[in-house]
């Protein structure tokens, strides 16, 4: 019966939030184990001074495969089913390669967003405190980016002891990632939307400037400059569309 038990699970695919260590008993500094063991995302060994798309690609079809990533769209009312889902990975670097994190799933939330692990990556060979480039989720039911995505990236702790997000790659700890020519490594985030046989990749820095990837070009190309709009009355920044020049298409 045992072994039955384990057929029928199946190996993991994704993290809960409840399952993640946290530091300093926030809720948002969440701390994501890596590297993910998904079989079409693996460790890149680059020499390049920016994240590899071999190693960005592959993740977000490989989001766009999970349970409720995809697709889950509520025929009536056009919108996300109960069971659609938004995953949250890290990428980070390593001092041997680029990787990215396992996929949190916050199912308290999970028509809206998970939030990405503040805290960084448990790395199983090099532990903590890695530079994290920026997060990477999916958005089911081909639905567009939101205000609040555009403001979600790496988040370090200064020398008083706050927290704050960053423009660019750093440790938790309140370190910044520098590349071969001692340059701050920018930070970027990424977006798979669309539906799984037809995805759309976006990507945007901390200035707003927002790339969709051509695939028959194998480049990113610009689509706009973007920046959030801000929330009023009961309304949150994840309902609202940012401000787009020129206007982003979807």
């Amino acid at each position: 019966m045992f072994v039955l038990l384990l057929a029928c699970a199946g190996p993991r695919l994704y993290y809960l939030r409840s399952e993640l260590p946290i530091l300093e008993g926030r809720f948002d500094l969440a701390v994501a184990p890596g590297p993910w063991p998904h079989k079409d995302v693996p460790a890149v060994v680059s020499d390049t001074d920016a994240i590899p798309d071999d190693l960005v690609l592959p993740t977000l079809r490989a989001l766009m495969s999970l349970p409720g990533a995809s697709d889950a769209c509520d025929p009536n009312t056009g919108g996300p089913r109960p069971d659609a889902s938004e995953y949250c990975v890290a990428l980070y670097k390593t001092p041997q390669d680029w990787r990215v994190s396992w996929p949190i799933r916050n199912l308290m939330k999970e028509r809206s967003s998970c939030q990405p692990p503040f805290g960084g990556v448990d790395d199983e060979s090099f532990g903590r405190n890695l530079p994290i480039i920026g997060f990477a989720h999916n958005h089911p039911c081909a639905t567009s980016m939101s205000s609040d995505d555009l403001t979600r990236f790496p988040a370090m702790k200064m020398e008083d002891g706050l927290w704050t997000m960053v423009s660019y790659a750093a440790s938790p700890d309140g370190q910044l990632a520098r590349d071969s020519r001692n340059r701050l490594i920018p930070a970027w985030a990424w977006l798979a939307t669309g539906h799984k046989d037809e995805p759309r990749f976006y990507k945007w820095n901390p200035a707003g400037e927002v790339f969709q990837w051509n695939e028959d070009k194998a480049l990113w190309e610009f689509q706009a400059n973007c920046h959030p709009q801000e929330a009023s009355g009961m309304r949150s920044p994840r309902m609202l569309l940012p401000r787009c020049s020129p206007e982003l298409k979807w």
